[in-house]
């Protein structure tokens, strides 16, 4: 009976992830982010829509068009949206701020500067889902977790330039920063 409960309950696991891989939809609030509640949902194996982030001219609104509908949302009104294949963003000050890391205590985010010919890339980091976002640097970090000493001993040792802390180990699968900071709340 036990191996029946656990294999339906693995099953039902799976399913749920794979599910939140192939859905597209806009989260209106970081509740609805945190709790993982998409709305104008679909299943991009079956269903089809935009999100329409901008034109030629960046926009304070994006359109969703879903079940052949559009619908006008303002970028300050709602939280992000998920785009089929899984990834995240979030809207802040009307810019998009792809989620590296969702879930985790210090949300990273990238941020795409689209120069002609020098495009660069700019990392942020907030404490949690809904907080506020700021420039991935040492200083704010130690501004944003004040009385974390320990974490404030090791990001000036283990990073050198501000850059470095968003530096990502693909064998372990995490971020270095994340490790660092878990290991100084021990």
């Amino acid at each position: 009976m036990k191996v029946i409960f656990l294999t339906v309950f693995l099953i039902i696991i799976v399913l749920h992830v794979q599910a939140q891989q192939d859905s597209s939809g806009v989260y209106m609030s970081d509740m609805d982010f945190q709790n993982r509640k998409l709305t104008y949902a679909i299943n991009c194996k079956t269903q089809k829509h935009k999100i329409k982030l901008k034109s030629f001219f960046s926009r304070p609104h994006i359109v969703v068009v879903h079940n052949d509908t559009a619908y006008t949302l303002a970028k300050n009104e709602i939280y992000g949206y998920k785009a089929c294949g899984g990834t995240s963003y979030r809207f802040v000050d009307e810019k998009v701020y792809q989620i590296l890391n969702p879930y985790e205590p210090i949300v990273l985010y990238r941020y795409f500067v689209y120069i002609p010919r020098d495009p660069t890339v700019e990392y942020f980091f907030s404490r949690d889902n809904g907080d506020e976002v700021h420039e991935l640097t040492k200083a704010n970090l130690k501004s944003v977790f004040p009385s974390n000493h320990r974490f404030h001993e090791a990001l000036e040792s283990l990073f050198e330039r501000d850059f470095d802390l968003a530096s990502y180990n693909k064998k372990t699968k995490e971020f270095r920063l994340l490790k660092v900071y878990k290991e100084s709340l021990k």
